[in-house]
């Protein structure tokens, strides 16, 4: 519980453009790594493993350490909640190369799970706040909604851009993208 109310202000403080981010150079792979040991437990009580797909080599990227966790714990967490018991979580990552000169090379991150999937008519729920008194969690999603919710605002705030791709019956695959150069500015608002 005291989980869901620290992502509740975290979230209602980002939108309120009261979050200041502090870009640092960071690996992706070592926060994919960290946030995989500190659900470890989560990921134990369902007999369940995660299979990291990585390129070989990835530059480090300038995102505030912090949130950039909060993100892929989130994505991790969800991905195991909604996955079937004993099943894998995939985690690809790799760099993205724009060819157009003067825009930013993105590293983008993928999340995958062996859930049920989410239905179309749930798709633009995915990422809004929602809460279990006032309306149904969406089947084939993990979580509350308050972690998605914190996982798009953080992303967003990077100057990157989430979303999902989704088939009944065959699970879903979270990604993201987050600009290797980082955040335009330190904060928002």
């Amino acid at each position: 519980m005291s989980g869901l109310v620290s992502d509740l202000v975290e979230v209602t403080s980002i939108n309120a453009g009261r979050i200041e981010l502090a870009p640092e150079p960071v690996d992706i792979i070592t926060i994919i790594e960290e946030a995989i040991v500190g659900l470890s437990a989560q990921f134990q009580e369902r007999d369940m493993s995660v299979r990291l797909d990585m390129a070989l080599e990835l530059p480090p990227i300038q995102a505030d350490r912090d949130s950039l966790y909060q993100i892929v714990l989130h994505l991790l967490s969800n991905a195991c909640q909604c996955s079937r018991p004993g099943s894998e979580v995939i985690v690809t990552g790799h760099l993205e190369e724009t060819e157009e000169q003067g825009l930013p090379s993105y590293l983008r991150v993928s999340v995958t799970d062996t859930g049920g999937g989410i239905a179309p008519e749930d798709h633009l729920r995915v990422f809004q706040r929602f809460y279990r008194a006032d309306s149904p969690l969406v089947a084939g999603l993990g979580e509350t909604g308050v972690g998605m919710a914190l996982a798009k605002a953080l992303v967003e705030a990077h100057g990157g851009r989430i979303w999902f791709e989704s088939e009944m019956g065959s699970g879903s695959t979270f990604n993201f993208i987050l600009p290797v150069t980082g955040p335009a500015s330190a904060e928002m608002g």
